[in-house]
């Protein structure tokens, strides 16, 4: 009977079962070739300790949660990013230690996930804000791990992805209505570069909201991965971009310009974040477009009618 023992990769660092007798070996998942004695054995003592560190400081994660948030704009991220990097290298090294050394990956995945998630949880419980600031500031700690957390986590290892897929489950279990997606740093710093959603910009801006705030990042990220690829979708985006800057210029000369955009941020750019957490893109998509239709009866239509009847 062959005879086996666990060995992780040099290169890649998963963990392979290495038949005895051998002096090579090619990994099933990078391709690499290299010699059994190069690959490092599975320390589980290691990996318990280093889990049991993980727990003992990973509450600190969520200490600043909405300070940190705050530099979540177009010339602030980069170096935003990178104080919050420097501020939780040791939650961040633990982590990727943590995988390397893990017996089972994806049990040590879904580990990390349920540890990161209770954090969370805890910071909540802990914030003594009320119900209708509980809301208020689940969407900051979404935020928080879409721009922050999860970034800096496939920024200190890019294998990382099966972790950070796996907090996204876990995160959408325990809170509801908050359905995650992971990005990197690279993707949500071009992102400011790219165009801007008009009516949702507006929207917000008027509400004193930040740049690119979570509401932006939720609609742009559902325009470019569901509605961009969408049937039909391509053609709403581009007559969404013909109609939207003439729609914000004429709500902008409005006198109760700022009550318009509070009514359409409740009764339209809420509810479309919230179907989007939920997972309802189409319902999104009608709401969207029911918004948009009815700025465009209001504010053009109507505009090009009294034009003609002068």
């Amino acid at each position: 009977m062959m005879v086996y023992r666990e060995g992780r990769c040099p290169k890649c660092k998963e963990v392979m079962q290495i038949p005895a007798g051998r002096n090579q070996i090619i990994c099933m998942f990078c391709g690499e070739t290299f010699a059994v004695a190069d690959t490092d054995e599975v320390d589980a003592g290691n990996y318990a300790a280093e889990l049991e560190a993980f727990r003992e400081c990973v509450d600190s994660l969520f200490c600043d949660v909405e300070k940190t948030v705050k530099g979540f704009q177009r010339n602030q991220y980069e170096g935003s990013f990178q104080n919050y990097l420097l501020a939780c290298q040791k939650q961040l090294k633990t982590i990727d230690r943590i995988m390397h050394a893990a017996p089972d990956r994806t049990a040590a995945a879904e580990t990390l996930a349920e540890t990161v998630t209770d954090a969370a949880q805890r910071a909540m419980e802990n914030s003594g804000v009320g119900r209708l600031g509980r809301e208020s500031l689940q969407m900051t700690m979404n935020m928080y791990m879409v721009t922050y957390v999860l970034p800096a986590i496939l920024y200190t290892d890019a294998g990382l992805a099966d972790l950070t897929d796996c907090i996204c489950r876990k995160w959408s279990a325990a809170f509801k209505k908050s359905n995650i997606q992971a990005a990197t740093f690279d993707s949500l710093k071009e992102g400011f570069r790219r165009k801007l959603c008009y009516i949702t910009t507006a929207v917000c801006e008027s509400l004193h909201k930040p740049r690119d705030c979570y509401e932006l990042q939720v609609l742009k990220a559902y325009r470019d991965n569901y509605l961009s690829t969408a049937p039909g979708g391509e053609a709403l985006i581009a007559q969404y971009y013909d109609l939207a800057p003439t729609i914000v210029k004429r709500v902008n000369k409005q006198k109760e310009h700022e009550t318009i955009y509070r009514e359409l941020y409740d009764t339209y750019i809420s509810p479309c974040v919230r179907l989007i957490e939920e997972g309802e893109n189409e319902a999104c998509r009608e709401k969207y477009q029911e918004m948009v239709e009815r700025l465009q009866a209001e504010y053009i239509n109507t505009a090009k009618e009294q034009k003609r009847d002068r």
